[in-house]
């Protein structure tokens, strides 16, 4: 799925390469591997991303990792796919499994006794 520009601050072009090229030297900060060559594990072109980790801050309030504003840089490393993906991953399931679930939920018949959610294009409240 491509990124949504528009939950990122507008420099982050910028941030993102100073991470990547700047403090991570062209590397997976995690594995290793260099840009632009061929993943040891994968086989796959690697192309360098740039993750916000959720890291907590400072004064002891929880981080957020969906918080795409949080530039600092102990919150973002430069990670390979294969080492993005796996971080994400239970992310990735979840949102999965939420589309797999509200997709069900429009296919299958109301129940009696239940209210069914409707469509946004239909805004009338449903009474059974």
């Amino acid at each position: 799925m491509p990124m949504n520009r528009k939950l990122y601050p507008r420099n982050w072009p910028k941030i993102s390469a100073r991470i990547r090229f700047g403090r991570a030297r062209g590397r997976c900060e995690w594995c290793g591997v260099e840009n632009g060559t061929p993943h040891p594990i994968t086989g796959s072109i690697v192309v360098l991303t740039t993750a916000h980790l959720g890291v907590p801050w400072p004064d002891g309030r929880p981080g957020d990792k969906t918080d795409k504003h949080d530039v600092r840089a102990e919150n973002l490393a430069a990670l390979c796919q294969r080492c993005h993906l796996d971080f994400d991953r239970e992310d990735h399931i979840e949102a999965a499994r939420f589309g797999r679930d509200q997709r069900r939920l429009l296919r299958e018949p109301m129940l009696p006794g239940l209210i069914a959610l409707a469509p946004a294009s239909n805004c009338q409240t449903l009474y059974v």
